[in-house]
C-alpha cells in the first residue's frame, strides 16, 4: 500500500505541474495565464504536493501527517474552487479568473448560467486528488493506525489554508464592476 501511495503522490504532483505549466489548450487554459501566474501557481502547488511523497518515502511520521493534511487541504480547495461556485455562484474575483482562463476549455458538465464549470483538466485532478488522499490515508493507517500525534500543528494550518481558498473563490473581497451612479446636475452652467 505504501508503494501505491507514493506512486499516486508522484503522479498527482507530475500531472498538476504539467497541467499548470504546459499549454494543452483546449484541455487547459494556461495560455491565458501570464508567465508569472503560471510560475506562482506551479511553485505553490509544488511545495504543497511534494510534501506527501517526501514524507511517505522517508517514512517520517510528522511529514507523513503533514502530507496527508496537505492532500485533504488540496481536496477541500478543489471543491471550494469548483463545486461551490458551480452550484451557488462564484466570487467576482474567481468569475473574472474563470472567464479569462478556463471558460473556453473542455467542460463535459452542463453550464449553469455564468457560473464556473469544472473543466476536464480539473475533474481529472480532483479524482486523482481524491484517490491519492484515500490511498495515502490507508497507507499511513497500515503503518501507524489512525493516531495523529502532531494533529495540533497540522490541522490548524490545514484549516487556515482551506478557509483561504474558500474565501477567495466563494466569497471574495472585490465587488463586481458597476457603472457609476448618475449625478444630479449642480445647477451651474458648463464652461
Amino acid at each position: 500500500m505504501l508503494i501505491l501511495a507514493i506512486t499516486l503522490q508522484i503522479i498527482h504532483l507530475a500531472y498538476n505541474q504539467v497541467a499548470t505549466l504546459v499549454d494543452l489548450f483546449p484541455f487547459n487554459g494556461v495560455r491565458f495565464y501570464s508567465m508569472r501566474e503560471r510560475l506562482a501557481e506551479a511553485g505553490v502547488n509544488f511545495a504543497i504536493m511534494a510534501l506527501p511523497p517526501i514524507g511517505f518515502s522517508l517514512r517520517i511520521p510528522f511529514l507523513m501527517e503533514a502530507g496527508l493534511v496537505c492532500l485533504f487541504v488540496l481536496l477541500a480547495g478543489e471543491c471550494s474552487t469548483w463545486w461551490i461556485p458551480y452550484f451557488f455562484g462564484p466570487s467576482p474575483q474567481w468569475l473574472e479568473i474563470y472567464s479569462r482562463v478556463h471558460r473556453e476549455t473542455i467542460t463535459p458538465l452542463p453550464r449553469r448560467g455564468t457560473n464556473p464549470v469544472p473543466n476536464l483538466e480539473h475533474l481529472i485532478l480532483m479524482m486523482l486528488t481524491l484517490l491519492t488522499t484515500v490511498v495515502s490515508l490507508l497507507a499511513y493507517r497500515s503503518l501507524y493506525g489512525l493516531s495523529f500525534p502532531h494533529w495540533w500543528i497540522t490541522m490548524p494550518v490545514g484549516a487556515f489554508l482551506a478557509s483561504g481558498v474558500f474565501f477567495q473563490c466563494c466569497i471574495g473581497h472585490k465587488k463586481p464592476n458597476q457603472a457609476p451612479e448618475p449625478t444630479a446636475p449642480s445647477g451651474r452652467g458648463s464652461s
